[in-house]
């Protein structure tokens, strides 16, 4: 048998992954601008509502090198998420931004130990919210149309999260900052990536 590793939900990825084009300026500046959106997205919650935006401008202003057209559009960008009410829950009191994920679970390798860190972990006496923040892309229509290693990052912190919570729902979402627009993700949806996944070792 193989020993147990641990392994980033990353590695549960199907042959026919898409592989992602070669680093050059452009891709350079959509990671950033999705670090630097991350951060912010991290961070205000747990201020006011009235001193978000001046702490966010603040941020960004220790970036020299970004312009202030650019430090807008990402302000502007976090804004528009912690301000619509359609993520009242995600942002709720108590959430945890940056929550370590690591364990097994049934429908995972034998040999995995998930270990992994989600964007968003809301935990109440009846749910279990795990959220995951896209801010480089728009989109897709609906649910199944989401990219496979995203639907795979996300059964794989269920599965082991409803081991951690078995007396609660466990339920999944997708933060997309392009509209802004909230995607829960069905349970079913998730479990039928997990089971046409091989792990990549």
């Amino acid at each position: 048998a193989k020993p147990a590793r641990l392994l980033a939900p990353t590695s549960l990825m199907a042959d026919d992954a898409p592989v992602l084009p070669p680093m050059g300026e452009a891709r350079a500046a959509r990671l950033k601008r999705g670090r630097l959106i991350h951060a912010l997205l991290e961070r205000l919650p747990a201020l006011p509502a009235n001193k978000r935006e001046v702490a966010g401008r603040a941020f960004l202003a220790r970036d020299t090198q970004l312009a202030e057209d650019e430090r807008a559009e990402m302000l502007s960008a976090a804004m528009g998420v912690l301000t619509d009410t359609q993520f009242d829950e995600v942002f709720a009191e108590g959430g945890r931004p940056e929550a370590p994920v690591i364990g097994t679970a049934p429908g995972l390798p034998e040999h995995m130990i998930t270990n992994g860190r989600v964007d968003r972990l809301i935990v109440t006496e009846t749910d279990v919210l795990i959220v995951d923040y896209k801010t480089d892309r728009p989109p897709p229509k609906s649910a199944d149309k989401v990219g496979m290693s995203y639907l795979l990052q996300m059964a794989a912190y269920c599965a082991v999260l409803a081991e951690a919570y078995p007396d609660r729902t466990i339920r999944a979402a997708l933060v997309w900052t392009d509209g802004p627009k909230l995607m829960p993700l069905p349970a079913d949806l998730l479990e039928k990536a997990l089971s046409q996944t091989s792990v990549a070792v």
